[in-house]
């Protein structure tokens, strides 16, 4: 279990890492632009909205408040007054050093905005997920008594790789967090109903004797 732990934490480092090389930030711009039409085509303006409204609070909270996101600035980019003290050094990386670091800070900060807005979107299928979920568990567990009445076979791959396709699921929707392209919101829904199918799955193929 940390074993895994410690690789998805390495990909998703690396992740970031390659967006913060590869993306531009006028990219990330787009690419929100386009999940947010995205959104408000298949939820609607309101909800758009709540979710929006809800990223935005927690990014503040979290880095805007706390003065993070000022400070990480200013380590990286000095201020035109501390440049001017810099005998020698007023004008250095002004059109190229500076604005490059600039731009690849907005995208992390912009990427980690952009992971708050789809785990609230992500957040606000859990009622979907419930009504989905718990009907496909218990007729897999219907299923099963079924099994143990009439000795019918249980298949342990079945049942072994049920679980790993919930698990699965869920790891890519975390590591999609960071997708640097539009998501669909359709990914929840499909999401949901996988991980219900696995679920059913995977209950009805719980071996007679655990």
């Amino acid at each position: 279990m940390t074993k895994s732990l410690i690789v998805t934490l390495i990909l998703w480092a690396a992740e970031v890492f390659l967006i913060a090389v590869l993306v531009s930030d006028q990219w990330l711009t787009n690419m929100q632009d386009a999940e947010d039409r995205m959104i408000i085509e298949y939820l609607g303006a309101d909800n758009d909205r709540r979710i929006r409204d809800e990223a935005n609070a927690v990014f503040n909270a979290m880095l805007v408040e706390t003065g993070i996101q000022r400070n990480v600035y200013h380590f990286f980019i000095p201020t035109v007054a501390e440049r001017e003290k810099s005998v020698g050094f007023e004008h250095f990386g002004q059109t190229d050093y500076f604005p490059l670091v600039q731009s690849k800070l907005d995208v992390l900060f912009g990427t980690f905005y952009q992971s708050l807005r789809r785990f609230f979107l992500l957040l606000s299928w859990w009622p979907f997920l419930i009504a989905a979920a718990i009907p496909s568990a218990v007729d897999g567990l219907v299923q099963r008594k079924i099994k143990q009445s009439n000795f019918d076979y249980s298949s342990p791959l079945a049942h072994r790789y049920s679980f790993y396709t919930v698990i699965g699921i869920i790891y890519l929707l975390l590591l999609g967090l960071t997708f640097p392209f539009p998501i669909p919101p359709q990914a929840m829904p499909m999401a949901c109903v996988g991980i219900a199918f696995a679920m059913n799955v995977y209950f009805a193929h719980t071996q007679k004797r655990v």
